[in-house]
């Protein structure tokens, strides 16, 4: 292991397929419209810092963040890439967004102001994004004659420039006919805002729509630029038919331990599992303490030498055990296991995992898996870059 890899069990990032999936997307949208990486949550968990360099280097020329403190952070690594808040911004912080040349999405008088006070105040111009609420019932203006004129308004505050103009679609996962009028629907909505803006002498260059799924299924909605987040990282299979990705992420770890246990025997707390027959368990130093969620108590499964195997017991913080009886070879302690990736001509997904684990979406899964994971950043199959929070905390 890699020095700064000190614990067996971590997060295998690989870059080649990340630079792959925006070239996929390049030729999806064409040279014209802009990408912007979107990179909330530490990259969905897969750690910015290492991700950085090959975003830009592929062709990713705009990042959207969740909050002003992720901006800041990606800020001291990259000076001009322009960024985008996606979330709430408490209007106190607004020179901070000056200062650092953040955009802000604005969807109030009141913010817009502020901020358009900051720069007045540090001489230096400010640039937001508008957001419209067209049918996510989050943030953003209603799509209505006083919305338009409160646009007006911000429009001629000093120092402070309207880049681009968004809404957000929620319903681009559903290709029913009813999840395709809604979206359909919504896009109608945002184009007859920025027709009457237009006519009103405001044209905003940013206006954009798409996110992942919006991006793959709706072409007529690709504007001037796109939001990719999760189909960066290559998730979602439903799509693969309409845009080929590769999974960037592996988690691996190593058996810890191994034992034999005959019937009867329990595993774990609360004994949730039994032996019923002369048992190979062996034990793995990873647990619910790095976002192995407890719901996969007896029904996950792992790859060791290219086989499934279940996982068994209740999952601990720092561990869990699996069953190796019906491998029938005798494993070693040290040995790669792959809990979300390939190993040989088997693989367990993300999307499986998390399916097994909450019914849910695949990214949800992603964020949860803790810091406490080394990230390693691979190309050309080689290791170029370890993260771990632990040891390297800035």
């Amino acid at each position: 292991m890699h020095e700064h890899c000190l614990r067996p069990a971590w997060l295998e990032i690989d870059l080649d397929k990340l630079a792959y999936n925006i070239a996929q997307i390049r030729t999806l949208v064409g040279e014209k419209v802009r990408i912007m990486a979107v990179v909330k949550d530490n990259a969905y968990g897969l750690g910015i810092a290492g991700l950085l360099e090959t975003l830009l280097e592929s062709g990713a020329s705009y990042l959207g963040v969740g909050i002003l403190d992720e901006a800041l952070q990606i800020r001291r690594l990259a000076p001009a890439i322009p960024i985008l808040v996606l979330g709430y911004t408490p209007f106190e912080h607004s020179h901070l967004l000056v200062r650092y040349d953040l955009r802000q999405t604005v969807y109030s008088w009141e913010q817009a102001r502020a901020i358009s006070d900051a720069a007045v105040k540090l001489g230096k111009k400010a640039a937001v994004h508008i957001e419209l609420d067209t049918g996510m019932g989050r943030l953003g203006f209603p799509p209505s004659k006083r919305t338009l004129r409160e646009i007006r308004k911000i429009a001629a505050l000093p120092r402070l420039e309207i880049e681009g103009i968004f809404t957000h679609c929620p319903y681009t996962n559903e290709r029913t006919p009813e999840g395709i009028r809604f979206t359909r629907a919504q896009f109608r909505s945002f184009r007859r805002c920025l027709h009457r803006l237009e006519k009103k002498g405001i044209a905003i260059p940013l206006p954009h729509v798409c996110n992942s799924l919006g991006t793959v299924y709706y072409p007529e909605m690709h504007l001037a630029m796109v939001r990719a987040g999760i189909i960066l990282y290559g998730s979602y299979p439903a799509f693969q038919a309409a845009l080929p990705l590769k999974p960037v992420l592996s988690l691996k770890t190593r058996i810890g331990s191994l034992k034999t246990l005959g019937p009867g025997e329990n595993v774990g707390y609360g004994r949730t599992f039994t032996t019923q027959r002369k048992t190979r368990v062996a034990v793995l130093p990873l647990g619910y303490g790095d976002g192995i969620s407890r719901l996969l108590n007896n029904k996950g499964e792992v790859l060791v030498r290219g086989r499934r195997a279940p996982m068994i017991g209740s999952i601990c913080m720092d561990h869990c055990m699996i069953d190796l009886t019906d491998l029938g070879c005798e494993c070693t302690v040290g040995e790669e296991v792959v809990i979300i990736g390939r190993q040989g001509e088997e693989e367990i997904t993300l999307e499986e995992m998390a399916e097994k684990a909450y019914g849910y979406i695949n990214y949800e899964f992603m964020v949860q898996l803790n810091r406490r994971l080394p990230r390693v950043y691979l190309k050309n199959g080689r290791v170029v870059k370890v993260v771990n929070y632990l040891l390297d905390p800035a």
